[in-house]
C-alpha cells in the first residue's frame, strides 16, 4: 500500500510562504495549504528531530489555518501534522489534517477536510526533519516522508 507525505513551501520575501502538503495513504488522497513563517517549519523540523522518544502525551505538532481576529488562538486548522508513538517498540506515526478554508460567509458544514495516519520509523523522521530545515531555508523544493 502507498503511502507518503509531500510538502512543499513557496516562500514570499518576508519570511513567510504557503506550505503545501499532499497526503496518500492507499487510494486514499487529499491535498491542502496554510500559512506559515520560514521559522515555524525550521522550529518543528528540530523539535521533530530532537524529540526522542516522541511522547504520546505531549506529540509534536505543526498547525496552521485561520487564526481568531480577537485572540492569538488558531480557529481553523487547515494544515496539522502530529507525530507520536503508536507501540512500545519504536513504531511511530504521523496524523495529517487537511482542510479546506472557510470565509466568515461560510456554513461550518461547508469545509471538507480528511485526516489520515501514516506509519512511519525513528529513521524516516530523522531524514524527514532534514528535509523540512532544507525546505524552511529555500534549499530544497520539497519534503517527502
Amino acid at each position: 500500500m502507498t503511502h507518503s507525505l509531500r510538502l512543499q513551501f513557496e516562500s514570499d520575501q518576508d519570511g513567510h510562504g504557503e506550505l503545501f502538503a499532499d497526503v496518500e495513504v492507499g487510494d486514499f488522497k487529499g491535498a491542502g495549504s496554510a500559512w506559515f513563517s520560514s521559522t515555524e517549519i525550521l522550529e518543528f523540523a528540530r523539535s521533530l528531530k530532537s524529540t526522542y522518544p516522541l511522547l504520546k502525551e505531549s506529540p509534536v505538532q505543526l498547525r496552521g489555518g485561520v487564526w481568531g481576529s480577537e485572540s492569538p488562538r488558531l480557529e481553523s486548522i487547515q494544515v496539522g501534522l502530529s507525530f507520536y508513538p503508536i507501540n512500545g517498540r519504536g513504531g511511530v506515526a504521523c496524523r495529517v489534517r487537511l482542510a479546506t478554508s472557510l470565509s466568515t460567509e461560510d456554513r461550518p458544514e461547508s469545509q471538507s477536510m480528511l485526516e489520515a495516519e501514516l506509519m512511519t520509523s525513528y529513521e524516516q523522521l530523522s531524514g524527514f526533519a532534514c528535509a523540512l530545515e532544507g525546505l524552511a531555508a529555500g534549499l530544497l523544493g520539497e519534503a517527502t516522508l
